[in-house]
């Protein structure tokens, strides 16, 4: 999932503040994440400071979706966080020299033939980058498979097998996890391993990420809590099954101490010290963006190369969420600063508060003062549109079963013209209830780039309005074809010419 990034002003270096100062920072930073917390009306969260090589400073706050206190080893679904991870485990390939960047991925994967390519096939280093063509709906409609069977992350990417591209490969930025889900099969026949085998061994046990979780059985042995979504505002607990098959773009477990540890490999990269990860030179591709995204804000490898505001800040982030999840980690390497941000709830018009809970964070330690973001308003104003719209069809509803019961027989300029009338007018008004129920189900949801699957999932009110609307809108159909046939059938028994 994309978000619009957010910056924030910084003013001197964290290297030149005095330790009574730093201390004071920390403190305004706690109390800016928790003021955030208190704003997006999230049960749970989990933040981080790191300064070099080291967590600086911690902070976990709430409850889990047990009720459990939140610690720094709860984990936590990460998202799209994910896809860093997976860009560095394709980037280890590369240095071992078993992928090239700029091969076709058909090279590793034959039976990918998208059609559009033209004469320029798919790159590894497209798909990495988010230029490949496949588009935001190629991700979005194949995501959150629930697969939990071996062979789970092969069955998911050959479903774009055939796919049509939206673009000529290349040519521009379009975010979509169908990328990541190529790549984790990729990996898969480059290693001959399952993709989450491979993964802990060649990049999360090195790292230290030893609670990562990257199975159903993982998450089970861990005991994943619930993450948590919003009804009408309000958090519900959220039980969602792990995804073995969607771990590559987006269904990573990790705790704030893994992604923390995750972070300063990401730090010590950035700075040469790369650890034996990688090349200082793979971790400066990796970070760097090539990709416009918008102004400043480039894509790189599986990161987002932006600027902070003031004194031209570099600032490398990615953020992701699952039903129930968020994530975020933003490096400064001019600083060598990073600060992590994990919260145990997600709603859609809430992601740039989320993600300013980092943001702010990094502008606080660095001296300067955070953007003051709030949610979108976008989904109050749907839920209100919708909630009227059930109630209109409650009512026709209420007044077409009264005509069932009771059917008009006045005739009015003769029987024919009346029964024509009748039936003209029922038709129309049928196939206006089964356009809305459609419209409702299907066409709202395609516009959102999404299907009602997915609108079910990442915002559950929203998504059951639209199942009520849809309902209504096929059950005042129904009755307004009875109420035509009965009134139809009146008609004629009537006396008149």
């Amino acid at each position: 999932m994309a978000f619009t990034p957010l910056t924030a002003a910084a003013v001197e270096p964290a290297a030149a503040m005095q330790p009574a100062a730093a201390g004071e920072l920390r403190a305004q930073a706690d109390s800016f994440v928790r003021e955030q917390m208190q704003r997006a009306g999230v049960p749970g969260l989990a933040y981080s400071v790191i300064r070099g090589d080291e967590v600086a400073h911690r902070g976990t706050w709430g409850r889990d979706g047990r009720g459990e206190p939140v610690t720094s080893r709860t984990p936590f679904l990460v998202g799209s966080l994910a896809k860093p991870v997976t860009a560095l485990a394709v980037m280890r390939q590369v240095e071992a020299g078993t992928v090239r960047l700029d091969e076709p991925v058909r090279r590793h994967l034959p039976w990918f033939h998208p059609k559009g390519e033209g004469e320029r096939p798919v790159t590894v280093r497209q798909l990495l980058n988010q230029s490949s063509g496949l588009s935001e709906r190629d991700g979005i409609t194949r995501a959150d498979r629930f697969d939990n069977e071996p062979g789970g992350v092969q069955r998911l990417a050959r479903e774009l097998a055939g796919v049509t591209l939206s673009a000529p490969p290349g040519e521009r930025h379009a975010y979509s996890n169908a990328n990541y889900m190529l790549l984790g099969a990729l990996l898969e026949n480059v290693t001959r391993r399952p993709f989450g085998e491979q993964l802990r061994e060649d990049v999360l046990k090195p790292l230290g990420m030893k609670g990562a979780i990257t199975d159903s059985g993982e998450a089970e042995r861990r005991s994943l809590p619930p993450g948590h979504r919003f009804f009408f505002g309000q958090p519900r607990s959220f039980a969602s099954d792990f995804d073995t098959s969607g771990v590559p773009y987006g269904y990573l477990g990790a705790s704030l101490d893994d992604m923390s540890s995750f972070a300063i490999a990401q730090l010590k990269g950035a700075r040469g010290d790369s650890g034996g990860m990688l090349s200082p030179e793979g971790f400066r591709e990796m970070h760097k963006g090539t990709l416009s995204v918008h102004d400043r804000h480039r894509y790189g490898l599986g990161w987002r190369d932006d600027m902070l505001e003031g004194p031209s800040v570099r600032m490398i982030w990615h953020s992701g969420a699952t039903p129930g999840y968020h994530s975020i980690v933003v490096l400064v390497p001019e600083r060598n600063l990073a600060v992590v941000a994990q919260h145990n709830a997600f709603a859609m018009n809430k992601d740039n508060l989320l993600n300013n809970t980092a943001f702010g964070a990094a502008a606080i330690l660095l001296g300067g003062a955070p953007r003051q973001v709030d949610a979108d308003g976008w989904l109050t104003w749907t839920l209100a549109a919708l909630g009227t719209v059930i109630a209109v069809l409650a009512i026709a509803a209420g007044w077409s079963v009264r005509r069932v019961v009771r059917p008009r027989t006045r005739l009015r300029n003769g029987r024919r013209r009346a029964l024509r009338r009748v039936v003209v007018g029922g038709g129309a008004a049928v196939t206006g209830c089964l356009s809305v129920a459609g419209l409702a189900c299907f066409v709202l949801p395609e516009q959102m780039g999404a299907t009602l699957r997915e609108v079910l999932l990442f915002v559950p009110d929203a998504g059951r309005l639209l199942v009520t609307v849809g309902a209504l809108g096929v059950l005042l159909g129904v009755l307004r074809t009875l109420v035509t046939a009965r009134t139809a059938l009146a008609l004629r028994r009537a006396e008149g010419p």
